[in-house]
């Protein structure tokens, strides 16, 4: 019988997981593209990632109060998270970290429910991690808001610097999977 984490890992292979040359965000060029989208935004996909990235969250103690990123590969984890969270009888907000502030209304970088106030725990997410520099970026403006960030989840690690460059942010880094893992040879 096929496990929740070896489906997501099809389903990353099948539909994530690209093969050519790319310039990744960080400017690197890479024969490898993980459109980790792709997969979050199939309904199985977004289940079966938010499933294990709660049922990761759910062993630490004290739990946070919110999962949060950088808009636009976060989104669908934030919210496929925090459905799981409430499914099981928990709460775990999501905040959506904008790259621009927003140019009107309220003006702000994030998007998150008033229940969260400053002091708040938040384990920043992202889909990809290859540098760090979008989920340094999350944590930044997440924390400049009085938010608390010392764990970041992901569901893939490029295995490429992401993990030493969070730690100089005092940030652990956790993954449901490495590219190496997942790659096609």
């Amino acid at each position: 019988m096929m496990t929740v984490r070896s489906r997501l890992a099809e389903l990353l292979t099948t539909h994530s997981l690209r093969q050519g040359q790319f310039t990744l965000s960080s400017g690197e060029i890479s024969d490898i593209y993980l459109d980790v989208k792709s997969t979050s935004l199939l309904g199985e996909g977004a289940y079966l990632i938010g499933k294990l990235l709660w049922e990761h969250i759910a062993d630490w103690s004290p739990l946070p109060e919110a999962i949060g990123g950088l808009t636009l590969g976060s989104d669908p984890l934030v919210t496929a998270v925090s459905l799981h969270a409430f499914h099981q009888g928990s709460s775990l907000s999501a905040v959506i970290v904008r790259k621009e502030a927003k140019g009107h209304g309220t003006e702000r970088f994030l998007e998150y429910p008033p229940v969260l106030t400053s002091g708040a725990r938040i384990v920043a997410v992202d889909d990809v991690i290859t540098t760090g520099g979008s989920t340094i970026t999350a944590i930044e403006r997440m924390r400049e808001a009085g938010f608390v960030v010392e764990d970041a989840l992901c569901v893939v690690d490029r295995e490429a610097g992401g993990e030493e460059a969070l730690n100089e942010f005092d940030v652990t880094l956790h993954s449901l999977f490495t590219l190496s893992e997942l790659r096609k040879d």
